[in-house]
């Protein structure tokens, strides 16, 4: 089924456990599948990660385990960053030569090996394997509609405020602090579309568009450390200076897309929000008793 609460689950509780669980199995199938190369599938696994822990955030008042399974799959998952990190640095990199009319350097890096990344993998799986078989004991007895309330809420105050802070001040590593928070909203708008579907799509689009535009942001900001730190990384023949300005020169354009944007996701006050998504909640489950 989809990451969504659905009009088959009896409560939010009861919502909360499916939704995890089929993240979860899907990260361990992900993890797996042997047809797939091991980048897709490191690719994949976190991706469901990502998912889970928005997932954690939203019923997070409630959820006696989260701090523990959150911990988890964060942990979980960076042992399957190292491959992932290194092909976003030189796609990012690609990408900006690309735009900059410049060839493609040649970049040294050293042959995948498979035979880590296959451990990685079982091991990922393994762990998301426990997790499914402790879900069994999870307590989601006082996990309802408020419970989804203050986690929504709390979460769009927190970027909110984070975009606000960024704006006022920028720097890399408050983009990235907005962009962390501002997928989890856009995760958590997913995870609450049935409830006003006519109403949420463009709004999940438009946040979904917001983290998009910060994680470019972010990637440029890790290459642009990567040349500071460790230029011989990425190879000896690199125009490092000219990569530098470019890097500058994106991420300006980024921040002109991305305060606007980033204004319209947060234009209402948290109290607003949450009164608005009360409502939709409200009616829904009305709709659905009847």
């Amino acid at each position: 089924m989809a990451f969504e609460w659905t009009r088959t689950d009896v409560t939010f509780g009861e919502g909360f456990l499916r939704i995890a669980r089929e993240q979860v199995s899907r990260a361990v199938a992900a993890a797996l599948d042997e047809a797939t190369i091991p980048a897709q599938r490191i690719h994949e696994s976190r991706r469901r990660c990502k998912k889970l822990r928005a997932l954690f955030r939203l019923v997070q008042p409630d959820f006696r385990r989260y701090r523990d399974e959150n911990t988890n799959v964060r942990d979980a998952a960076r042992h399957l960053s190292e491959a992932r990190d290194a092909n976003v640095v030189q796609q990012t990199l690609f990408d900006l030569m690309q735009a900059a009319g410049r060839p493609m350097p040649a970049i040294e890096t050293e042959p995948a090996n498979e035979a880590k990344e296959h451990a990685a993998l079982v091991r990922f799986a393994a762990e998301m394997e426990d997790m499914l078989s402790r879900s069994q004991d999870w307590n989601i007895a006082k996990i309802d509609q408020h419970t989804i309330e203050d986690g929504l809420e709390r979460t769009y105050r927190a970027a909110r405020d984070a975009g606000k802070a960024t704006l006022a001040d920028p720097s890399d590593t408050g983009f990235h602090e907005w962009r962390k928070l501002a997928k989890y909203h856009w995760h958590h708008l997913n995870l609450l579309e049935q409830c006003a579907e006519a109403m949420l799509g463009s709004e999940a689009s438009a946040s979904g568009d917001l983290a998009e535009l910060l994680g470019a942001h972010h990637d440029l900001a890790v290459l642009a450390e990567i040349l500071a730190s460790d230029p011989d990384r990425l190879g000896t023949n690199l125009d490092i200076a000219f990569i530098q300005d470019a890097i500058k020169q994106r991420q300006t354009l980024l921040e002109a897309e991305i305060t606007p944007l980033g204004a319209q996701v947060f234009a209402e006050t948290p109290k607003a929000l949450r009164k608005r998504f009360a409502a939709y909640l409200t009616a829904w489950r009305a709709y659905e008793a009847a």
